[in-house]
């Protein structure tokens, strides 16, 4: 059974006062559900609104230009079509993921080294320096199955 929480607890936990939780909430920026006339959370929503947060300060501090922050925004998107590909066909190579989501290969690749650089996918190397462009790639981290 899920936890859920009120604006007020979620408060508690980010530290910041009410109408700033149900700010981000109408915003989109924090998931919840409308129960009566009150807002829940779960600690899932929870820590996907901190993670999606980290990222975004990480880029403000950067200082990106906005072409820089398209390429961002870009490789994000790829990665998340690549992970949902991966978890349909694991173990396809970068050649097989750029053609079948039709994407520039140096995209996929780029996407690819996002995703295991968050532990949601990773490459096989066969024990041996690993080759990006014949490798299979499989979802989810090899330390977390």
């Amino acid at each position: 059974m899920r936890n859920y929480m009120n604006t007020h607890h979620v408060a508690k936990i980010l530290g910041v006062n009410i109408q700033t939780v149900r700010h981000y909430i109408r915003k989109g920026e924090l998931q919840a559900a409308r129960v009566g006339k009150r807002y829940v959370v779960t600690q899932e929503d929870i820590d996907d609104f901190l993670d999606r947060r980290k990222e975004t300060l990480a880029l403000e501090h950067l200082g990106l230009s906005e072409k820089g922050q398209e390429t961002v925004a870009r490789i994000r998107g790829d990665a998340s079509r690549i992970l949902t590909y991966l978890e349909e066909c694991p173990g396809a190579g970068a050649d097989e993921i750029a053609k079948a989501l039709a994407l520039k290969k140096a995209d996929a690749q780029r996407a690819l080294l996002r995703l295991e650089g968050k532990n949601q996918a990773y490459c096989e190397s066969g024990g041996q320096k690993a080759d990006r462009q014949r490798d299979p790639w499989y979802p989810g981290s090899p330390e977390n199955e």
